[in-house]
């Protein structure tokens, strides 16, 4: 097994757990509380890997393409930072609800069919069969979970 495999898998954990943590957090302080600081360690945690991989450009080529130009901005390249604060502020008050079962299946649903609009219109890999049976499968599953839950 490749280690990319694995980054995936880790994703998944991560989004679990820091939507689980954020909801304990915000019956403590609050959920905007909560997300603050996850936001502000966040940005901490971007900018030191950013530093290494500034000063280290072997160790995530990748990660260095492109290092410091900024050419170009668009107000589309504030998306996915809107994202991330969706994200962070929707899982933990799904889950408050839902639970977690219940919400990541819903995430990975979703996360499923736009993968598959994403993959045919921005990245140019055809909606086949087996990727279409296979995310329909899993898609039926997680709403017999909620249906059911």
């Amino acid at each position: 097994m490749r280690f990319i495999t694995l980054v995936p898998m880790l994703c998944g954990l991560a989004v679990v757990a820091q939507a689980g943590l954020n909801r304990r957090f915000a019956g403590q302080w609050g959920l905007m509380s909560a997300v603050l600081l996850n936001m502000v360690v966040a940005t901490a945690a971007t900018f030191a890997v950013y530093l290494a991989v500034r000063a280290v450009p072997g160790l995530w080529p990748e990660a260095a393409a492109g290092q410091g130009r900024l050419s170009g901005f668009s107000p589309w390249h504030l998306v996915p930072g809107l994202c991330g604060v969706i994200i962070v502020l929707g899982m933990p008050w799904a889950m408050s609800r839902l639970g977690a079962v219940q919400s990541a299946l819903l995430l990975m649903a979703a996360q499923l069919l736009t993968s598959l609009v994403w993959d045919a219109m921005v990245e140019g890999r055809p909606a086949t069969l087996p990727r279409v049976l296979g995310s329909s499968l899993a898609f039926m599953g997680a709403a017999i979970a909620v249906w059911k839950g």
